[in-house]
């Protein structure tokens, strides 16, 4: 787990990450979990998180605790707790790291039941891992800026004036998936794109909310890889802001929930996975603007006006191989700028 902190976020931020997991795991887990208790990490937004473990705690009567932060922080701290697991279920924004637990045998199979039927194309083919929602990843723009007849080409060719921000892959997991997919399905229009809107001044930098307030502030003209799902929050809130989704299509991040082999609760946690695709909790998804894995649950007012999105979704085993590649390069030559 160390060495894959180190290929995917470099030694010194890797480095920061065990330490700052160390620092919570020895404040507030110095004892394992009691055998009763079920411990869920997941990746935001946390308030879902909260509440899908709260329902859970009063429909099953099990003791539910919860750690909520970025794909890159559980990681990091899953990491930091290598010799005494805590966690029963994990829910990360992102496909890849489910399939580094996955590769490194530190998962349980999945229980079997219909729910693994909804949306197969989202689930790992060996049953470690499925996704209980997704988000796509596109441009984010202000309401002056809608276009929606802009492809990417014209987009990483400064069809949309001034600068961009996007998340850093290091502390998004979403944003990882964004450079790994466009690396995968458009190399050279990826690449040449990105180089020029680094020339532009494109920042690369913090994670999504980050590069979201950017643009509300009016600091940027755009989010790149911006994370659909926090869009149509802030245009909910009344923000003038418009999700741009290319139409040739746009990456999904997927958000995969797994269970711990070390678990110490394991009939709760498979109870847990089998909740987590229920109509109420796919309704909870579909209401934080994601989209639910069940594909009869309706979809957010936001995301219905929003234009049509054409999924992209690239085979993960492709995408595990590819990862440390392209994310080096991506840091070294768009994020710090050295070729």
């Amino acid at each position: 787990m160390q060495a894959f902190l180190k290929r995917t976020f470099g030694r010194k931020r890797a480095a920061w990450l065990l330490l700052g997991a160390s620092v919570i795991v020895l404040a507030s887990c110095g004892e394992r979990p009691a055998k009763n208790e079920l411990v869920v990490y997941s990746a935001g937004p946390r308030e879902m998180a909260e509440s899908i473990c709260k329902e859970f705690e009063r429909r099953s009567g099990v003791p539910t605790r919860l750690f909520s932060a970025t794909t890159g922080e559980i990681m990091a701290k899953l990491a930091a707790e290598e010799f005494r697991p805590q966690a029963d279920v994990v829910i990360l924004a992102g496909q890849t790291a489910a399939e580094v637990l996955r590769e490194q045998e530190l998962l349980a199979p999945l229980p079997e039941g219909d729910y693994l039927k909804m949306n197969p194309a989202w689930n790992d083919p060996d049953g470690f891992y499925a996704a209980t929602g997704a988000c796509a990843l596109g441009v984010a723009v202000p309401m002056d800026r809608k276009d929606v007849t802009l492809d990417w080409p014209a987009i990483f060719d400064g069809a949309i004036e001034g600068k961009f921000i996007m998340p850093s892959p290091s502390q998004s997991g979403s944003s990882a998936e964004f450079v790994v997919s466009f690396h995968l399905n458009s190399p050279e229009l990826f690449w040449n794109g990105m180089r020029g809107l680094k020339k532009r001044g494109l920042q690369v930098s913090g994670p999504n909310n980050q590069a979201l307030t950017s643009l509300i502030l009016g600091a940027h003209e755009g989010v790149m890889g911006a994370a659909d799902y926090l869009v149509f929050r802030q245009m909910e809130k009344g923000e003038p802001l418009a999700m741009h989704f290319p139409p040739s299509g746009c990456p999904l991040s997927l958000r995969p929930i797994c269970i711990l082999a070390s678990s110490r609760n394991l009939a709760a946690a498979e109870d847990f996975v089998e909740f987590c695709f229920t109509k109420e909790v796919q309704s909870m998804i579909a209401a934080m603007h994601l989209l639910p894995a069940d594909p009869e649950v309706e979809l957010s007012e936001q995301r219905r006006s929003a234009p049509e999105l054409r999924p992209l979704l690239v085979d993960v085993r492709e995408a595990r191989k590819a990862q440390q590649k392209a994310l080096h390069q991506f840091r070294y030559e768009i994020e710090k700028g050295v070729r």
